[in-house]
Order: structure tokens, then sequence, then C-alpha cells
């Protein structure tokens, strides 16, 4: 058990998988670096814990190929790394010397092993472990870095993306965490934050290529809410940043997105610099939607995310494509963390 002032990462398994379990008084969380660096687990609590991940128990864990499908084959829930495109695609012809290059679905690092380059407890006892990847569809070196506090229920992720080659390159990136849910919690975003919905089922409040401005569609639904399923209309949609996080007008350097749990009276946050990590997205599943054919889910994907489309070729058609310039690295940051709130009572 970790000490008041300093966090632990010790070895562990899960379903035969070698993986390390970081944690300190109040907060845990278990990385399985033969998964893509996967977060299977980020639990919080001290006498009795919560457990934030939404797991999938139809789906085994499995080592991925670049050929295959995440929704089908590898949506396991946990917290999954994206790049460099969410949606399969290839890119168009005005994507210059990567013109026709096909990028698989869900991006290239899930599932994949990552090399370990150092694990440990840092000087001011925070506990870190530094993952990297060779990618194969672009010529770069993608680099994590997980720190869990001594003291706080407080990660950080710190990114390195690097181009040691001549030509600068497109991406996207997103993070892909899995949220398991129960009816009355409330989704937290940027209150004006404007979305664009780019899917729906024919049940949901919002319809496809509809913007919507946060928290209420314009016929007055709150997507705030984390309805009950199985006494409402199921449904899913999709929401990305319709422009960036800086159109909420606060004039604020970090925004704030996670998850209310009236429950517990606790809340999931994660805390964005907007200038380095400029959108959001929502994949709202009300038990409508598996890509296993299976019954339906009901989960949330909250996704910190630089770009806001699901695949990287309309991001170059758009011209907003992010780059890494040659011989060159771009970085960014960000954390999670989980907070007491006062005691409310679940709708």
């Amino acid at each position: 058990m970790a000490t008041p002032d300093t966090a632990t990462i010790t070895p562990c398994h899960i379903r035969g998988l070698s993986a390390y379990k970081m944690q300190n008084r109040s907060l845990s969380l278990i990385v399985v670096p033969q998964l893509g660096g996967k977060i299977v687990s980020l639990c919080s609590g001290v006498e009795k814990q919560t457990e934030w991940l939404w797991h999938n128990g139809r789906i085994s864990y499995k080592e991925a190929a670049i050929q295959h499908s995440y929704t089908e084959q590898h949506d396991t829930g946990g917290i999954d790394e994206c790049f460099p495109s969410v949606d399969a695609c290839t890119l168009p012809s005005h994507a210059g010397p990567l013109a026709g290059l096909h990028l698989p679905d869900h991006g290239e690092l899930y599932g994949r092993p990552w090399r370990e380059t150092s694990v440990g407890v840092d000087s001011n006892g925070a506990a870190f472990i530094t993952l990297k990847q060779s990618c194969s569809t672009l010529s770069c070196e993608f680099q994590r870095t997980l720190k869990l506090s001594p003291a706080q229920s407080t990660v950080s992720l710190e990114y390195q993306l690097n181009n040691p080659g001549d030509l600068s390159f497109p991406f996207s990136w997103c993070l892909h965490p899995a949220l398991q849910l129960r009816p009355g919690m409330r989704l937290i975003l940027p209150k004006h934050h404007r979305l664009h919905c780019s899917f729906a089922t024919p049940n949901a409040p919002v319809t496809t290529d509809e913007v919507v401005t946060w928290p209420k569609t314009a016929n007055a639904y709150d997507l705030s809410l984390i309805p009950d399923p199985e006494a409402e209309k199921p449904f899913a949609a999709k929401l990305l940043s319709a422009t960036d996080l800086s159109d909420c007008g606060n004039g604020g350097a970090l925004m704030m997105a996670g998850l209310n749990n009236p429950y517990t009276n606790e809340q999931l946050l994660f805390e964005l610099p907007i200038t380095q990590i400029p959108h959001i997205a929502l994949w709202l599943n009300y038990r409508s939607w598996a890509g296993d054919g299976g019954r339906p889910h009901f989960n949330l994907v909250l996704e910190p995310a630089i770009g806001n489309a699901d695949s990287l070729k309309t991001l170059i058609e758009r011209g907003t494509a992010p780059t890494v310039p040659p011989q060159s690295s771009r970085s960014w940051s960000f954390q999670i963390h989980i907070k007491k709130t006062q005691n409310t009572s679940a709708q």
C-alpha cells in the first residue's frame, strides 16, 4: 500500500498479460504496455472504490493487427490512444507524398506492444511509466508518460510526437476513455461550447450535421443528464467540437470536461490546456450500438482531442490538420482528477 507521501508502481498481470499497477492512498490505475499502453482500470476511493472505466466482457484482450477493426475486434473498454486517425481513411491527393496512404480504424497505437523505457518513482514521490511506439503508417515515434501524484487523486499524461524525417506530416489524436454509466450521472463540458453531430441514430435528440450549444439541443433536450435507456428510447450520437474549446468565451487557458457521479459524490475531470488540446469529442451510446453485433452497450467515450473530425482525411480536406515539421517534435499534456463533491441526491 502507498504511504501518505509516495505513490507506488508494481508489476502485475491482467488476464495473463504483464501490466503495472500505479497506486497512491486514494487512486489506482492499471496499465498494460502489451496492449498499446491501455489503461484497463481507474479506481478512486479508499474504503469503497469506484471503477470509472467501462469494460466489454464479450471481447477478449488480444494483440491488434493493422487490418483489424477496432469496433468489431478490440472494443474492450478502458482507455486507448487513437493516432493518427480515428476513422479508417485513405489520405487525399493533396496530402502530398502521403496521398493514397491508408490509415486503420482507430489508428495504429492500440493493441500493439509498446516499448517500456522507464518505470519508477521520482524524487517528488510520483509514480511514473514512460512508453514509446515507433509508428508504421507515418514515420514517427509516439511517446507517453503517465505520472500518479503521491498525495492527490491526479494522473498526469505527457506526450511527445517525434518526426525524425525530412518531410512534415499531418495527424490527429484523441484519448479514448470508455466510461461506465448509471442513469442520473451528469456529463460536464464547458457551457456554451458548440458541438457538431457527425452521426446520430433515428431516436437521438440530435440529428446528423446539427450543431448544438452545450448543454441543450434546439428542442431543449439536456444532453448533460445521463438518461435511463431502459425507461426511455435508446439512442447513440457522436459529437465533436465545431471549432475549438476557446468558443466558450470565458478566456480561460484551461477547460474542464468530465463526469459527475452523484451516487459516490465524486467527479472525474479532464483538465485540458486549450492551446495544446483544443477539441473534445463525445460518443454517447445509450443502449443503441455495439460493434460486435451483440446487445447494445450503455457507455460514454469522452475524448480530449487534437483535431475535430472523425478522420484525418477530413481534416486535410478542410486544411485544418495539425502537423509536425521535419526534424522536430510536438508535445502536449493534461491531467485527470478525481474530486469529491458535496452530498447530492441521484436523479
